[in-house]
């Protein structure tokens, strides 16, 4: 798994990026915040081999507290209109990056 810092990193480029306006966007609500983060979660833990469910249940449960401030922030950017349905079938943290925010 990545490295604490590299994670904070990541989940604040990744929040950060919500923001960016244009056409067919909307402002985020509390649930498209948790959407992406808990997504990103999910990649990371399934890409780094954690595959128990109690383990992944509770290193959710840790990242999910860790990066509340930043799903804090993450209320009223605006994000796209499809952003639920684009971060459900990424399959990477960098698609929900690259494909999903920007």
């Amino acid at each position: 798994m990545r490295s604490s810092r590299q994670t904070v990193l990541f989940a604040v480029l990744v929040l950060g990026a919500v923001a960016v306006l244009g056409c067919g966007r909307h402002k985020a609500t509390p649930d498209d915040c948790r959407a992406v983060l808990d997504r990103i979660i999910e990649l990371e833990l399934t890409e780094s081999g954690y595959r128990d469910p109690v383990l992944r249940a509770r290193w959710q449960q840790d990242l999910g507290r860790r990066f509340a401030p930043d799903l804090e922030r993450c209320r009223g950017l605006t994000v796209k209109n499809d952003l639920r349905h684009c971060v459900e079938n990424a399959r990477t943290p960098e698609e929900i990056v690259h494909g999903c925010l920007n």
